[in-house]
């Protein structure tokens, strides 16, 4: 596979802005989760159901106006919907394994696995101020997740590292390609939800119960799978359209980052001053980051980009 595109700086800065407000909409998946205080299989089959319609029902709504993308993209979207399944399922079943900690350390990996992706299958060249830039924030959680490191099952560490390596390819494809995947996404967590309800045992009847607040757990289930997680979804989901797979997947670190915030302003559970230093740590490499990378981007007026379809 080969990049078929190059992006001009005003693409470039808005695939920027929309891949770290989807970023940041993915370190409240957690809280909302937390507040249906449903059993975490039901979560994932009522995630990934929400999800499915959520998105689905948006591709019906572009049709509609006239948008002539498949609802599965070719090859590509088959092999991201197949990576986003196996990813999904080797996450929660590695959570459950294991110290919650151990899987973030090892998740965090993912910008590295896709920076040597791009390198081995795209041959993009890794700027070294990027290669910096992860390992730094990969330090950064390294120091937030010390605090609740645990000696990991070796075959926990192995499912936690298949997501990483999942989340890597499937933004990998999509570099590659240029295709819109977010459909393909979806089909991997109706996937996910399937294995859940029939593998698992999911209650569907146990959404009917009250969470936090007395509010039935759908309904924060709902709000996390029917519109903050699918808008996330997609906006990361068209950041490697236009940016290095490094740069999208580091925004996935705002979720170690953020993720305690939110839990201690909704549950009152003060995060540890790890959390804070290596919170600070990331948050400023990826500024620093991304304000350099915006800035090095040639000036419009050069080459647009071009995306093919097929």
């Amino acid at each position: 596979m080969s990049l078929t595109s190059y992006p001009t700086a005003r693409q470039v800065r808005f695939a920027y802005l929309v891949t770290a407000l989807g970023g940041l909409l993915f370190t409240i998946d957690l809280p909302l989760l937390r507040l249906s205080q449903a059993e975490p299989w039901t979560m994932v089959f009522a995630r990934g159901s929400f999800l499915f319609i959520a998105i689905s029902f948006a591709w019906l709504i572009s049709r509609r106006r006239g948008e002539a993308a498949p609802f599965i993209a070719g090859k590509a979207g088959l092999l991201v919907a197949l990576t986003s399944t196996i990813g999904n399922i080797a996450y929660i079943s590695a959570i459950m394994q294991t110290n919650a900690a151990n899987v973030v350390f090892i998740i965090a990996l993912t910008p590295v696995i896709a920076a040597l992706l791009s390198r081995a299958v795209l041959g993009e060249r890794i700027h070294s101020y990027t290669w910096f830039a992860v390992y730094f924030a990969f330090f950064g959680v390294g120091i937030i997740a010390w605090d609740g490191m645990s000696a990991a099952s070796p075959w926990a560490s192995l499912l936690a590292l298949l997501s990483a390596f999942c989340s890597a390819t499937a933004f990998t494809v999509v570099r590659a390609t240029g295709r819109k995947i977010a459909t393909s996404l979806a089909l991997g967590n109706l996937a996910s939800a399937i294995v859940a309800l029939v593998f698992f045992g999911a209650s569907v009847p146990a959404l009917l119960v009250s969470g936090a607040l007395g509010i039935p757990a759908w309904v924060w289930l709902g709000l996390n799978g029917l519109i903050a997680i699918p808008l996330a979804t997609v906006m990361l989901a068209s950041g490697p359209r236009y940016l290095p797979t490094a740069d999208v997947s580091m925004f996935f670190m705002l979720e170690t980052v953020l993720t305690p915030i939110w839990i201690w302003m909704i549950f009152s559970e003060v995060p540890s001053s790890a959390v804070l230093i290596g919170g600070g740590i990331v948050i400023t490499t990826l500024i620093i980051h991304s304000w350099w990378r915006v800035g090095s981007v040639r000036m419009p007026g050069a080459r647009e980009t071009v995306h093919q379809e097929s």
